[in-house]
């Protein structure tokens, strides 16, 4: 409409036609055509956007769902979970198998990548995990079963995973792990941290992976603290991890606080050190899960 307009003042201009130039009147037109496309395709955008967040709050709700609504309940082991994903949806899980009042299984996972593709495996993972209730007892056995499940399921995504079991009758844990970072055991009689580490291959990349198993005697006082990496990885504005060290210190200078709020300190902690607490945002789900023997 524009063109035409102007090839109007060009034919006044040789005087081929007689009148009044309204050119301007033509840019004003074409002015407002470009308005309206412009803000129709920003109201399109904004729907997509707003359709997209609401699928993303439908998906957080059905991740929160498969997730445990509390804690397990057992004389003599207090637990406390906390579970903080970077975005809507997050590839961090952990869930349990209560046997009975003095046996209890734990998994704590984490999927590679972020988003609704992990998430999506997460819930894959709960599904797998349910099915290993009969063999609770034998963390090697659960792993593998995992594996097994998950395996050829997808191929750019691979689960790291501790299971423990706790048996509060003997004083025993059993522990196995696929690639995933070492549970940390602090003495309550020696006051030190140890790692223990007893890792086989991740999980969904190698159908005949073989997991191992080993036995920790804990007592009155002791704490374990399993978690995914997003704790260990959290970095400054210097790009320095928050690592092992500062964890392990941290364990052994907070052990007389109850399990609950060892848990709230150490992730404040951890936000304090990264700067997620200012603008800056959160770079990995965070999950941790505190066993206290009493």
């Amino acid at each position: 409409m524009w063109l035409l307009f102007i090839l109007h003042a060009n034919l006044l201009g040789l005087k081929i036609l007689r009148g009044h130039n309204v050119e301007v009147l033509g840019c004003l037109v074409f002015i407002a055509c470009l308005g309206y496309v412009s803000a129709n395709r920003t109201f399109a955008n904004e729907e997509r956007l707003l359709a997209i967040s609401k699928e993303l709050e439908i998906a957080r709700r059905i991740q929160s769902s498969t997730l445990p609504q509390s804690v397990p309940t057992l004389a003599g082991l207090e637990i406390a979970a906390r579970y903080v994903p970077m975005s809507a949806v997050a590839g961090d899980f952990y869930d349990f198998l209560c046997i009975n009042e003095k046996h209890v299984g734990i998994l704590v996972a984490d999927v590679t990548g972020h988003g609704v593709p992990a998430a999506l495996i997460a819930s894959m993972l709960k599904v797998a995990f349910e099915d290993q209730a009969d063999h609770a007892h034998d963390p090697a056995r659960v792993l593998s079963g995992l594996n097994r499940s998950l395996c050829g399921r997808f191929d750019a995504h691979f689960v790291t995973a501790a299971y423990l079991f706790v048996d509060l009758e003997k004083g025993l844990l059993q522990y196995s792990a696929a690639a995933h970072p070492p549970l940390l055991l602090a003495s309550g009689a020696a006051g030190k941290v140890r790692e223990i580490e007893e890792n086989g291959l991740m999980l969904g990349m190698f159908p005949e992976a073989v997991y191992s198993s080993v036995e920790i005697r804990v007592g009155p006082g002791d704490r374990c603290l399993l978690h995914t990496d997003g704790i260990l990885e959290a970095k400054n504005a210097a790009r320095e991890q928050f690592g092992k060290s500062r964890c392990k210190e941290f364990l052994e200078t907070q052990r007389d606080i109850p399990a609950a709020r060892f848990a709230n300190t150490l992730l404040d902690s951890v936000a304090g050190f990264s700067g997620y607490n200012s603008a800056r945002a959160q770079e990995d789900d965070i999950t941790l899960l505190v066993l206290d023997f009493q």
